[in-house]
């Protein structure tokens, strides 16, 4: 098994024993848990430049006696975002960049406005699930995983397990990059996320090595995909679009939301405003992921249900957005009734 990161600056061909996907030094260090593209699909001024547009936040005190928060309106250059998060390490003297996991993350979010466009114009009806709504679920579901509000989650707990094995354990090396971090700038990300630095340090490593395409081929978060998807009857996907002006989605900050059963799980994503999706899984499939990973993807060949205007699940959605958040709910608008 590969050993996790280590930093090198020996390319190929001249080095012959790189043998995992050295990452590419970039100054970037806000690093958005939720993609700066999905927050904009729920941005009450779209007629603005993107890195102006924001979103209305909606504090969990206010849905709770005496209802006094205040709804502000947030940027989203600036929203769910945490400096240095993703940074395994500094590049010294080289105008402040750093290695992150930044343009890795940047896969999966590429393409993220015109999918939500191509599910606009779907019939709604049973049909095969289209690439564009894949390409959607494929970050949500990565989504889960890099949010830190979700470290202890029990949805993250099993996608961990299914990994477990697959996961080369985390070098000196890669612990010691993060201890050679700024103090400070450490200890501010642990202690808003409530990490301990061994942890902090092992999500790093477990994220790195998921996403790395020179430790496997595909990439462990690819299979994991592909796993999760790969048997058709035991995952239901539901889409509900809403054409209704003033009528709302949420959005939360921990990504997701869930109801659970002992059979089944049903893990619901925000994709826009007018957008959310449902995967429907059963409980034994989520936990034994690990049986269906392949290097060998398969075609995917699964079916989604398209629903309009149903108002009484987007407002089931609403509130369980609300019952998943860790801090907040984000939307399009800052009246009760857009939600209801």
């Amino acid at each position: 098994m590969k050993q996790a990161f280590i930093l090198s600056d020996c390319e190929l061909p001249e080095c012959d024993e790189k043998t995992y996907a050295l990452l590419v030094a970039n100054p970037t260090k806000g690093h958005h848990f939720i993609a700066q593209t999905e927050q904009r699909q729920f941005a009450f001024n779209t007629q603005v430049n993107p890195q102006n547009q924001n979103v209305y936040r909606w504090p969990l005190s206010r849905f709770y006696k005496p209802y006094k928060s205040d709804i502000l309106s947030v940027n989203i250059e600036n929203n769910l975002e945490v400096n240095n998060l993703y940074t395994l390490a500094f590049l010294e003297g080289d105008g402040g960049k750093q290695y992150n996991l930044e343009s890795w993350f940047n896969r999966y979010e590429s393409g993220y406005e015109d999918a939500c466009a191509a599910l606009r114009l779907l019939e709604p009806h049973t049909q095969p699930a289209n690439k564009q709504l894949m390409q959607i679920l494929k970050l949500k579901l990565l989504g889960i995983s890099r949010n830190p509000y979700n470290k202890k989650n029990v949805l993250v707990h099993h996608f961990y397990k299914s990994l477990a094995q697959y996961l080369p354990q985390s070098n000196p090396a890669f612990s010691h990059l993060i201890a050679a971090r700024p103090a400070e700038r450490v200890q501010r990300i642990i202690s808003s996320f409530q990490f301990t630095l061994p942890e902090y340090t092992q999500w790093l490593s477990n994220l790195y090595a998921m996403l790395s395409e020179g430790i496997h081929q595909p990439s462990l978060f690819d299979q994991l995909f592909s796993a999760l998807f790969a048997d058709s009857n035991a995952v239901n996907i539901e889409l509900y679009r809403y054409s209704d002006a003033g009528r709302y989605c949420y959005f939360s900050d921990s990504g997701y939301c869930l109801q659970a059963s002992n059979q089944s799980l049903s893990i619901g994503f925000g994709i826009a405003a007018d957008l959310f999706a449902i995967v429907h899984v059963s409980r034994y499939h989520w936990e034994n992921l690990a049986a269906y990973l392949t290097i060998s993807l398969p075609t995917l060949k699964n079916t989604v249900s398209i629903h309009d205007n149903q108002h009484i699940q987007r407002i089931t959605y609403n509130r369980l957005c609300i019952r998943q958040a860790h801090e907040a709910v984000y939307g399009k608008s800052n009246l009760n009734e857009a939600f209801l």
